[in-house]
């Protein structure tokens, strides 16, 4: 029975969906400093020209000829792969927030621009409670029509 080869992977980053997808794989992925790659890549040619298939080759390179000067990522617990997923859940949440917040400001600047004005020295500004109680008795659109 033969073996299948084992590949070994060599990448200039340690974060991102590729990297997360060769993880799955099971094989072992090594990542190499960008600075690290960049001076092979001197070395070993005449033009100071980058390209995807040149920083392969680097990279293949350096893992072949010094491989024990490297290690591979180690493989993440189940707890790791679900802080990772809280803190990815978190910053999109925050990023969210962000946007309704600046869509929020730019309602109200259309309708209600001197309710910014108003509540613009206070801490929250426009998100305070006492802000949000002016706006939910304000009249909108709806109501107005009725």
């Amino acid at each position: 029975m033969t073996r299948a080869p084992r590949f070994l992977m060599a990448i200039e980053t340690a974060r991102g969906l590729l990297v997360a997808c060769l993880r799955c794989t099971g094989r072992p992925v090594f990542t190499i400093n960008p600075l690290a790659v960049a001076r092979y890549r001197d070395r070993h040619s005449v033009a100071r020209k980058k390209s995807d298939a040149g920083d392969a080759a680097a990279l293949a390179h350096i893992l072949r000829t010094d491989m024990v000067a490297h290690r591979p990522l180690p493989a993440d617990s189940e707890l790791v792969q679900t802080i990772a997923m809280l803190a990815r859940a978190q910053r999109d949440a925050v990023w969210a927030r962000g946007q309704a917040h600046n869509g929020h400001r730019s309602q109200l600047r259309e309708f209600y621009s001197s309710i910014l004005d108003a509540f613009a020295s206070r801490k929250h500004g426009v998100c305070s409670r006492e802000a949000r109680s002016i706006l939910a008795a304000a009249p909108t659109q709806h109501r107005l029509r009725s």
